[in-house]
């Protein structure tokens, strides 16, 4: 298996969690324009995540020699020799095992070939050619796309000759390499622009543009998958009953009322003392780098469960790294039939959530035949997708200083702070120093004199004014500098 570093590692030991394993426009990461897509494909545990990790030029994809580990297309930008071009990972292919999380994987690669410029089949020099591989060859060859046959696992010259028992596949030239350790993947670079009639300026390919990034976050089979199929109207990540079918964290550019979104579907993330799988870890590593990236969580939680003290880890680590949280009760249709219960649900998910100050709390859904495959009917999407943008909006908002001034100066006329020991104190001047998320500093007499209620007084207020809603907005006090002697006092 490929580790992770040492210190990503030791930053998710320090977590409390481990993973499980539209209205609007929507569109696949392979649509942008100008260049190639080589899909890598063949049957699990070949290396074709080494090989995807090894031309991308980092660990995107998760790798564990165990089959299964790569389920949903996964999409990187390669450069090499001042050109670039898009490459697309895909789920080891078994044919004979229709049903299942398996028919999703394969679904997944189909797609991925039908939209590919060029295909890398990876087959495993040290084991030779297996049924699985002359299966797949057949389906490539009906296809009819380009393809370039990369014998894997090459990691010495002896190994050449197995190698070339591949050409008995028929499908032309045999190219061996070790993707492991990197041997004829220059080669292979070389062999791949050569066969493609169209790739851009290297550094030119971002697979995810720009937009308001906004990650899927909550336990597993809460129904984060689901709701991304729905928003994309196509089947576009697998979703089974089998908990931790998400592995990798899927990027998605999205187009809903001419903002430019990036949706991303995240592994579920459990308590550490339940996962045992170091690729689980990974995963769950991965996940949790995600929020740091993102601005907007989606707390996906399961309404017929209500809000667990996992959700609130979730919740309160996204809120303490700065991030907007907007919370999804999915599943509502389960709970809306009994009106009592119903209310319950939603009363108990306000007060275990009310450390976010009143995020956004949307109800979804998803009925009927192919609701996991994004042709269900879905609702409430479109208000989950306006509340992540209100959320989005807040984040970043400026508040003009003398606005905060006049709020100050009004909350401190209607209750006055509490001394601080002996002494009066005077608020005299309140500024926005940071956004994303906002950071509130007031001068005062006396440096950090304010007790922790009224702080929270401030916030309310200030939070209710702007509608800042599950917006982490942060406060300092600080004593009266020099240049704050003639700031009005409020």
């Amino acid at each position: 298996m490929n580790h992770a570093d040492d210190d990503e590692t030791e930053d998710f030991a320090n977590e409390d969690f481990d993973t499980d394993g539209e209205d609007g426009e929507g569109r696949d990461p392979a649509a942008p324009t100008g260049t190639s897509l080589v899909a890598i494909v063949g049957r699990p545990n070949v290396g074709k995540s080494t090989l995807f990790n090894r031309l991308v030029g980092s660990r995107k994809a998760i790798v564990e020699d165990r089959p299964g580990v790569t389920r949903d297309r996964l999409y990187g930008a390669v450069n090499h020799g001042g050109h670039s071009y898009l490459l697309v990972d895909t789920g080891g292919l078994d044919l004979d095992d229709g049903t299942g999380l398996m028919r999703h994987i394969r679904a997944q690669a189909e797609i991925a070939i039908d939209a590919a410029d060029l295909i890398l089949f990876v087959v495993d020099a040290a084991e030779g050619i297996s049924s699985d591989d002359r299966e797949i060859a057949e389906m490539l060859r009906r296809s009819g796309r380009p393809l370039l046959v990369v014998a894997n696992k090459v990691d010495n010259p002896s190994r050449e000759v197995d190698a070339q028992q591949m050409h008995e596949l028929g499908l032309g030239e045999v190219l061996a390499i070790s993707a492991a350790h990197g041997r004829n993947t220059g080669e292979l670079h070389e062999a791949v622009l050569s066969r493609l009639a169209l790739t851009a300026p290297a550094g030119s390919i971002v697979p995810v543009p720009e937009g308001i990034r906004i990650a899927f976050m909550g336990r597993p089979n809460a129904g984060k998958s689901s709701l991304i199929n729905a928003l994309m109207n196509e089947p576009r990540v697998i979703v089974d009953a089998e908990a931790g079918t998400t592995r990798d964290p899927i990027d998605l550019p999205f187009v809903f009322n001419k903002q430019q979104l990036v949706l991303i579907d995240t592994a579920g993330l459990r308590r550490r003392k339940q996962i045992d799988r170091a690729m689980e870890k990974l995963a769950a590593i991965k996940a949790v780098r995600t929020m740091e990236r993102t601005q907007i969580v989606v707390l996906v939680l399961d309404a017929t469960a209500g809000v667990t003290d996992q959700d609130q880890r979730i919740a309160r680590m996204a809120h303490e790294r700065g991030k907007g949280v907007v919370a999804v009760l999915n599943k509502w249709d389960l709970v809306a039939r009994d009106k009592k219960a119903a209310h319950a649900v939603w009363v108990q998910a306000e007060e275990e959530l009310a450390f976010l100050e009143r995020p956004f709390m949307i109800k979804t859904s998803i009925v009927g035949e192919g609701r996991d495959l994004g042709q269900g009917h879905a609702r409430g999407l479109d208000e989950l997708l306006e509340a992540c943008l209100h959320t989005a909006r807040a984040l970043g908002r400026r508040i003009p200083t003398a606005d905060l001034n006049a709020e100050l100066k009004a909350a401190v006329a209607e209750h006055s702070p509490p001394m601080f020991g002996p002494k009066p104190v005077k608020l005299l001047f309140a500024t926005q120093a940071e956004s994303d998320p906002p950071l509130i500093v007031i001068s005062a007499n006396h440096g950090r004199c304010l007790t922790p209620a009224y702080e929270r007084y401030l916030l309310r207020r200030i939070r209710t004014r702007w509608n800042l809603r599950g917006v982490p907005v942060r406060l300092v006090v600080r004593g009266r500098g020099k240049g704050n002697h003639e700031r009005p006092s409020a």
